[in-house]
């Protein structure tokens, strides 16, 4: 990543091990979808929603959800200690103020042996623990999104990173018995010099970093982390992140049961570049950019290794010998208050149960709720899947044709939202 002279980015150490861990495929679980009242009246809807999250076996409220990625090593256990690094504000002026610690203390922000209670308010954040989670924050920011690959790339500089204050999340797990476990998140205004085009171009957007061992007894546990569900998508690069703050904070809300607001606004910093605070949903494919197409086939991609949708998986005398991109359908409400992007593949199979086998096409598909204009994205949250490779035997009838795809789509859409596609017909022509 390009520095400019200013930033300190330069200066940090090296990040501590985080123990990332890749969970093997697990078949995934559905949850009741709890979609807006423009919803409710629907002629068929699926009714389910899936999660795929930085944390393995996690609980929402309401249903449960499967970790795919355990991104952080948040259930791993072995937890690694290490000790809080002193890191350079990019801006001083809105950087969290600290205390100095006293070296003859021997106080540590890391994890100690033996229980621990979670922090229950903001009041009870140290102002250690704030310096320790600011400092790990802004080497979060450069890292790779394991399950996007979104990534901050080497001719972006950071030209500020501006600490907006925290929120509070109460978070269960399924194997949690600490009834009080709630979760920091370090929330930021972001601006950069974006060099990957012809001429530099000013960016902002808004990125948090969640950090779930944060006890009351001073210390923190730092490799419980957790990620963000939207990306950010410009021109040449993509990275975690929301177009707008309040977009920010509805994630937020969204993830988990948001106890306390601690941002403070009075904290946010004029911007001279081209930028839209309130980002409308698309309404058109025309929206969609290159780059946004590219990151919602990576997360697309993501689940079918999640459901074996993967050439040479074989279930139940089914094969997949081929998978191959079909393009993108959008459907949207009436008011544009949602949307769903389908991302489409096709899939060759070989019923080896028939003699002899039997050849046939089948379509699979991913659908992705709220994508805005501007390049905001997310592929961790999905309503459903068609089928997993386990079901295929099952579906050897369903869509084999363009057409049957836009009437299957259509059947299993919300009443009367807009649909659009860029399939072609069967021959490869546009329609």
């Amino acid at each position: 990543m390009i520095m400019n002279e200013k930033d300190p980015y330069e200066k940090l150490s090296q990040s501590p091990v985080l123990s990332p861990e890749t969970v093997a495929p697990k078949r995934v679980e559905e949850v009741p979808s709890s979609e807006g009242p423009e919803q409710t009246v629907s002629k068929n809807t699926r009714g389910t929603k899936i999660l795929v999250g930085s944390l393995a076996a996690l609980l929402l409220v309401g249903g449960v959800t499967i970790g795919i990625l355990a991104k952080t090593g948040a259930f791993s256990k072995e937890k690694k200690e290490t000790t809080a690094e002193t890191a350079e504000s990019v801006i001083s002026e809105t950087t969290p103020e600290t205390k100095t610690d006293d070296p003859g203390t021997g106080e540590s922000t890391t994890a100690q042996k033996g229980p621990h209670k979670s922090i229950v308010s903001l009041s009870q954040v140290t102002d250690e623990q704030i310096s320790f989670m600011d400092d790990e924050s802004r080497k979060h920011i450069l890292e790779e999104d394991q399950f996007s690959k979104g990534k901050i790339p080497d001719k972006v500089s950071i030209d500020g990173m501006y600490y907006l204050g925290m929120l509070r999340h109460r978070v269960d797990y399924a194997s949690d018995n600490d009834k009080e476990h709630d979760m920091i998140q370090m929330v930021y205004q972001v601006q950069v010099t974006d060099n990957t085009g012809d001429e530099p171009i000013k960016r902002q957007y808004y990125w948090m970093c969640g950090f779930i061992g944060v006890y009351q007894d001073g210390t923190i546990d730092p490799t419980m982390t957790d990620p963000m569900w939207s990306m950010v998508c410009f021109d040449n690069w993509s990275s975690q992140g929301c177009l707008g703050l309040q977009n920010l904070i509805r994630e937020a809300e969204e993830r988990y049961t948001l106890r306390e607001n601690g941002l403070d606004y009075s904290r946010l910093q004029p911007f001279d570049g081209e930028y839209d605070e309130t980002p409308s949903l698309v309404t058109s494919l025309d929206q969609i950019t290159k780059s946004m197409e590219e990151s919602l086939k990576i997360g697309s991609e993501n689940w079918q290794y999640i459901a074996y949708i993967t050439p040479g998986t074989e279930e139940k005398g089914v094969k997949i010998e081929k998978v191959e991109y079909a393009g993108l359908a959008l459907t949207h409400s009436e008011e544009a208050h949602n949307n769903r992007v389908y991302v489409i593949y096709k899939l060759d199979v070989t019923d080896l149960n028939q003699t002899p086998p039997v050849s046939r096409s089948i379509y699979w598909y991913t659908n992705f709720m709220k994508i805005y204009e501007g390049g905001q994205i997310q592929t961790k949250v999905i309503e459903s899947l068609p089928y997993e490779a386990s079901d295929l035997s099952e579906w050897l009838d369903g869509p084999a044709t363009i057409e049957e795809l836009r009437d299957f789509i259509k059947t299993h859409e919300y009443w009367g939202w807009d649909y659009e596609d860029n399939f072609g017909d069967d021959t490869g022509n546009a329609t």
